[in-house]
C-alpha cells in the first residue's frame, strides 16, 4: 500500500514538474495589433500557471507584476508595414494573389530584421539557453528554426484561419471547392467560375509558398542560426499542434484532423467603464451612435480624398452621432456628428446600449467583437480575410456590405440607415451571440491546455496524420488514377487490335471461300 502511494505521489510530481514550471519561448512576428491580441491573453495566462514565458512580439504588454514573463521588444517591425504601405498595395492589386505576395514580402522582410535584432540574437547564441516548448506564429516559418534549436516542440498558431500551407503542413483537407483558401472572397456554393479561380488559385499559392516563400525563410534562418539547420519546411512538417482561431459560426464548416484546434474569441475582454468624455458622448446620443472604424492594417486617413469626401457626405446625413478612428488630429470637412480619435476602447463602446452600428472593414478580430456585443454590421472590406467575413456576416442577417471600389455617399448612408432602423439585424446578432458565448471551453482555455499537453507529452506525434508523409501524387492518387487510365487505355487498344484482326480475317475468310466458289 505504501508503495503504490509513493508511486501515486512521484506520478503526481513527474506531472507537475512537466507542465507547471516549463519553460516556453513564444514568436509572434506580425507587426499588427490585430494579430497580437490574439497572442497577448495566451502568453499572459501561461506566465500565470508558474510557467517562465520568453515572448518576441512587437506588442509586449510590459506588465511588471508578471514576473515569469520576459519581452523581446520588436515594435521596430512596423516600420516594415509602413514602408510597405500596404494599403496603396491592395488598393492597386489586381488579382488576389498580388496582394498574398506583398504581404508575405512583408513577413520576409520582418523575419529578416528581428532575427538580427541584438536581443534575439543574444538569445540564439546563448548555449545555456533551454526550452521545453516553442510556440509560433505560422505567417513567418523562419521562427519555427527556434524549435530545432532547442530541440523542443513546436506548436503553430494563427490569428486568422489557416492558410492553404497551414493545412497542408498538418494534413488537413482542404478541398478547393468545399474550402476555398480564406484570402478568396467564396462563401456558399460556388458557380463554374469561381470553382475554376479556387482551383487554379490553389495550384498558383501552393507553387509560389514552396518554391518562392519557403525557400527565402529557409535562407533567412539559415543565416540566423547556422547552416547545419534542417531545411524549414521539415521543421514546419513537424508542428505538434496548430492553433488557430476561428469560429464554426463565423468560419465555413470544415473537416479537421485532431491536431488543428479551433480557438475563437481569444481577445474578447470583460467591460471596462469608458472614458468619462466618451461615456458622456454616448449616453447624450439619444438617437444612437455609428462607430467607423476600419482597423489597424487599413487607416481611414489613408483613403483617397474622392473616397474620404463619400464617407463624409454619408455620415454628415445621417441621425447619429458618429465616432471615426481617425489617423490624425483634424479632418478636413469634419461634420458637426462626427466625432474622431486615434484610438477608441472599440470593444467597450460596442457594448453601450446606444451603439446601433458598426462600419467596419471585416477582419475577424472586429467581426467576433460585433457579435459578442450585439452589433449589426456595415462592412467595407480591403483584403485578406475581409471580403470571406463580411460576405458570411452577409449570408448570417446582420450585415450590409458596401464595395470600396463602387462606395458612392448613397449606398453607403442606405446601408447604415438600413442596419440601424430595421430591428432584424440587432435581433439577429444577438442570437448569434448566444450561439458563441455556448461553448464547452474558451479560447484561451483551450490555447493553453492543448500548450500544457504538448509540454505533458513532449510534443504530440501520436495526433500526427499519415497525409504529411504521402507525396503528392500519392495523396491525390494520380498514380492510382494514371494506372487505371492506362489499364484502359491498353484494353481500348487491345480490343481495337482484336476486332480489327477479327474483320481482317472475316474479310480473308470471305474471299477465300468466295473464289473456292467460283
Amino acid at each position: 500500500m505504501i508503495l503504490r502511494l509513493v508511486t501515486l505521489l512521484d506520478f503526481v510530481c513527474l506531472l507537475l514538474h512537466t507542465v507547471y514550471g516549463a519553460k516556453i519561448l513564444g514568436v509572434f512576428a506580425a507587426p499588427s495589433i490585430s494579430h497580437q491580441v490574439v497572442f497577448q491573453p495566451i502568453w499572459k495566462e501561461l506566465s500565470l500557471r508558474g510557467h517562465e514565458v520568453t515572448v518576441i512580439t512587437p506588442n509586449p504588454l510590459n506588465d511588471k507584476s508578471l514576473v515569469n514573463l520576459t519581452e523581446i521588444d520588436v515594435s521596430f517591425s512596423y516600420r516594415i508595414v509602413t514602408e510597405a504601405n500596404l494599403q496603396r498595395s491592395i488598393e492597386e492589386a489586381r488579382l488576389y494573389s498580388d496582394v498574398v505576395v506583398a504581404i508575405y514580402n512583408i513577413f520576409i522582410n520582418t523575419a529578416q530584421e528581428q532575427l538580427n535584432h541584438p536581443k534575439v540574437q543574444d538569445l540564439i547564441k546563448d548555449k545555456t539557453k533551454h526550452f521545453d516548448l516553442v510556440i509560433a506564429e505560422h505567417f513567418t516559418p523562419a521562427m519555427f528554426a527556434f524549435s530545432a534549436l532547442y530541440n523542443c516542440p513546436l506548436i503553430g498558431i494563427i490569428s486568422l484561419g489557416a492558410t492553404l500551407n497551414g493545412h497542408d503542413v498538418m494534413g488537413n483537407p482542404s478541398h478547393p471547392i468545399l474550402n476555398p483558401d480564406f484570402s478568396l472572397p467564396f462563401q456558399g456554393q460556388l458557380g463554374f467560375f469561381d470553382r475554376i479561380y479556387s482551383v487554379l488559385y490553389s495550384i498558383w499559392y501552393r507553387y509560389y509558398y514552396h518554391y518562392n516563400f519557403l525557400p527565402q525563410q529557409d535562407k533567412i534562418a539559415k543565416k540566423y542560426f547556422g547552416e547545419n539547420l534542417p531545411y524549414i519546411g521539415d521543421i514546419e512538417k513537424n508542428i505538434s499542434i496548430l492553433l488557430t482561431n476561428e469560429n464554426v459560426l463565423i468560419h465555413p464548416v470544415r473537416p479537421n484532423v485532431p491536431a488543428v484546434v479551433q480557438m475563437g474569441n481569444m481577445h474578447i475582454q470583460k467591460a471596462k467603464p469608458l472614458p468619462k468624455d466618451l461615456q458622456k458622448e454616448l449616453d447624450g446620443a439619444t438617437h444612437g451612435v455609428v462607430y467607423f472604424s476600419l482597423g489597424s492594417n487599413i487607416k481611414s486617413v489613408n483613403l483617397s480624398e474622392e473616397t474620404r469626401e463619400k464617407i463624409i457626405g454619408a455620415l454628415s446625413e445621417i441621425p447619429y452621432k458618429v465616432l471615426w478612428k481617425w489617423e490624425d488630429q483634424s479632418l478636413p470637412g469634419q461634420p458637426k456628428n462626427v466625432i474622431i480619435r486615434r484610438w477608441f476602447p472599440q470593444q467597450d463602446i460596442l457594448g453601450h446600449p446606444n451603439t446601433k452600428v458598426f462600419v467596419t472593414q471585416g477582419g475577424l478580430q472586429s467581426i467576433e467583437e460585433s457579435i459578442f456585443k450585439g452589433v449589426p454590421i456595415v462592412g467595407i472590406p480591403f483584403f485578406a480575410d475581409q471580403p470571406l467575413n463580411v460576405k458570411k456576416m452577409l449570408d448570417l442577417g446582420i450585415a450590409q456590405a458596401v464595395d470600396i471600389n463602387t462606395l458612392t455617399k448613397e449606398n453607403l448612408k442606405a446601408a447604415i440607415l438600413e442596419v440601424a432602423q430595421n430591428p432584424k439585424y440587432r435581433n439577429k446578432v444577438r442570437e448569434l451571440a448566444q450561439l458563441v458565448t455556448d461553448v464547452p471551453m474558451t479560447g484561451l482555455e483551450k490555447a493553453v491546455w492543448w500548450s500544457e499537453y504538448v509540454i505533458r507529452h513532449k510534443g504530440a506525434r501520436h495526433l500526427r496524420s499519415p497525409a504529411i508523409d504521402l507525396p503528392i501524387y500519392q495523396y491525390f492518387l494520380l498514380d492510382v488514377i494514371g494506372f487505371l487510365l492506362a489499364v484502359v487505355i491498353v484494353s481500348i487498344i487491345i480490343v481495337y487490335k482484336i476486332v480489327k484482326l477479327s474483320i481482317r480475317f472475316v474479310k480473308s475468310f470471305f474471299k477465300i471461300t468466295k473464289q473456292k466458289i467460283s
